[in-house]
């Protein structure tokens, strides 16, 4: 493919991911979910990428879906087991899922902890600026992994230019 190709496509997938991302991040903040429908959006756009661009491959991309998808679901299990409550619900792990499609194993790690930092600093702020913590409230995840995704794509994007 010719450079201007390669760029329109990347282009047209960049949009598409943060156009998902945004929606997925607005339903979460104001239901606490995750819908089913939107990570079959981002899941599928993953899949193009990967079938069109071919940056992540294949089984990178699938390598991604899993090592996602696996680090969420063992968090999920060893915060139920110790606090006796769900701390991470369905929908974040197969956010995490999705996103590994567009991103590879490799970007999954540093993916997560750019949403569990920003996460992390959203609750600290939020504490200060209230002066009480509730470690009961529950708050969305989705608009974190969604932030941690756009910075680790758009980073793999510009640093293999």
């Amino acid at each position: 493919m010719s450079a201007n190709v390669v760029e329109l496509l990347t282009i047209g997938f960049g949009t598409l991911l943060f156009a998902t991302i945004l929606i997925m991040g607005f339903v979460d903040c104001r239901r606490l979910v995750l819908p089913d429908c939107l990570n079959l959006v981002l899941a599928a756009g993953g899949v193009g990428q990967a079938f069109i661009r071919g940056d992540p491959g294949f089984v990178n991309a699938g390598a991604g879906a899993l090592v996602g998808f696996l680090a969420l679901y063992t968090v999920a299990k060893l915060f139920r087991r110790a606090r006796g409550i769900d701390g991470l619900g369905f929908g974040d792990q197969k956010f995490a899922a999705s996103a590994g499609l567009w991103l590879g194993w490799e970007h999954i790690a540093p993916m997560l902890a750019i949403a569990s930092i920003t996460a992390l600093g959203f609750v600290v702020i939020r504490w200060m600026q209230t002066g009480t913590f509730d470690r009961y409230h529950r708050m969305p995840f989705g608009p974190f992994l969604g932030f941690g995704t756009a910075v680790c794509w758009l980073g793999a994007v510009v640093f293999s230019s």
